[in-house]
């Protein structure tokens, strides 16, 4: 097989935009890698098997989040905003998850979790503040990424000389990619945030490891450190 040729080429070209994202913002991927990693491995104490809705979704709003991280430093940023949207869906259904216990057949639990807007409306009346988040974050994202539109795709294109020439990566990945991996740092945080208060309010057989509240309130330092340099930055 031809490794210069088609989508093995692109995996390769796709790596080294990795390891240059890692150079050009290693405390804005520091900051993000520490977050998905104890959301991902340092926060869930324990979840039984009638927890298995929950822990579905707790485990897709993992997956969701790292696969964003990806997409960022890949320079795939439309992709990124879709899995963070997706990520977003996912943290709501598990902190709703995490009142319910899979005794029902597949069917049944199926549709428990079929209205979203019911979802979201549990949040909304038992977790204001984060709710607000979340609808604020997806709002931001869905009037933006959530369909194909001529800004985005507009970032497939450059010109060099009076020629246009057509990308696979965004042109505008690299410029976007501190404040990005600060959005996946914060969505991160709010997901840890969330599910904490749901299943200490739950009390349904899942915990959460010790020292989570201590864990939170350093990140939200960090990441309000890493906004002020964005801003700083900006201007």
């Amino acid at each position: 097989m031809d490794s210069n040729k088609g989508i093995s080429k692109l995996n390769g070209l796709e790596n080294d935009r990795f390891q240059e994202g890692l150079l050009k913002y290693p405390d804005g991927f520091t900051l993000v890698d520490d977050i998905l990693q104890s959301l991902s491995h340092g926060f869930l104490g324990e979840g039984h098997d009638e927890n298995r809705p929950f822990l579905a979704f707790y485990a897709q709003a993992c997956a969701d989040l790292q696969l964003a991280v990806l997409s960022t430093l890949r320079q795939h940023d439309v992709q990124s905003c879709l899995m963070l949207r997706h990520a977003l869906e996912s943290v709501g259904l598990a902190a709703y998850a995490t009142v319910f216990k899979s005794s029902a057949d597949g069917n049944e639990v199926v549709a428990a979790f079929g209205d979203k807007d019911k979802v979201f409306k549990w949040i909304e009346a038992g977790f204001p503040e984060d709710s607000q988040k979340l609808k604020v974050l997806k709002k931001k994202i869905n009037d933006n990424f959530a369909h194909s539109n001529i800004l985005t795709a507009a970032t497939r294109l450059s010109e060099v000389g009076g020629k246009l020439n057509l990308h696979f990566f965004d042109t505008n990945s690299s410029r976007l990619m501190g404040s990005r991996l600060y959005v996946i740092a914060e969505i991160g945080w709010l997901a840890m945030d969330l599910l904490e208060k749901a299943v200490k309010k739950a009390n349904n057989g899942i915990t959460v490891q010790s020292g989570m509240i201590a864990r939170l309130n350093d990140y939200s330092t960090q990441i309000d450190k890493v906004f002020a340099e964005l801003k700083t930055a900006k201007s």
